[in-house]
């Protein structure tokens, strides 16, 4: 669920956010850009000072925990995120072939992502492995059949935790900050 006065979260540093792809399409896997979400998500990172302890990134949505360091810059973080992000894929799905008509906005532009992003603070050590555990074993669910196992998909975090294993230049384990 988002919060819809974020201001009254500015002081929280840990969040689990969930954005997703226009009308749930599956815009990702058919641009195949992960890698390029991974690499958008470290630059992100990078500029905003911010830790990922987690993520997936699923056919049509992405799931995140993020750690501020310093200070709160989630909406900020997002937008430049969901902006780089959304040319990058449309370059790619018009690479592909996709037709982009489905993407048209009113105003005659694309729309890769839904307009907004849910987040939800993390409370503690608890809420965050609870969530943690969730985005892992997401490509699992039924629906999706994407792994038997979590460490098995290659777009998760799944693999550095389960593995313990520093492979994984994105993300900053939490008993760094939690």
């Amino acid at each position: 669920m988002g919060l819809r006065n974020r201001f009254l979260y500015s002081h929280h540093s840990c969040f689990f956010v969930t954005t997703t792809c226009m009308n749930w399409l599956p815009l990702i896997a058919i641009s195949n850009s992960y890698q390029l979400l991974l690499d958008s998500l470290l630059f992100s990172s990078n500029k905003y000072e911010n830790a990922i302890l987690g993520y997936v990134i699923m056919p049509n949505h992405i799931h995140l925990i993020l750690y501020f360091k310093k200070k709160n810059l989630l909406s900020s973080f997002m937008r430049d995120f969901k902006k780089y992000t959304s040319v990058k894929i449309r370059q790619k799905l018009e690479q592909v072939g996709y037709d982009l008509n489905k993407l048209r906005t009113e105003s005659g532009g694309f729309k890769i992502w839904q307009d907004r992003f849910d987040e939800l603070y993390i409370r503690d050590r608890k809420h965050l492995e609870e969530k943690l555990d969730y985005i892992h074993t997401n490509p699992l669910q039924e629906h999706w059949c994407l792994a038997k196992r979590p460490e098995e998909y290659s777009y998760s975090s799944a693999f550095y935790y389960l593995k313990d294993t520093t492979h994984d230049a994105i993300v900053s384990h939490y008993f760094e900050f939690c």
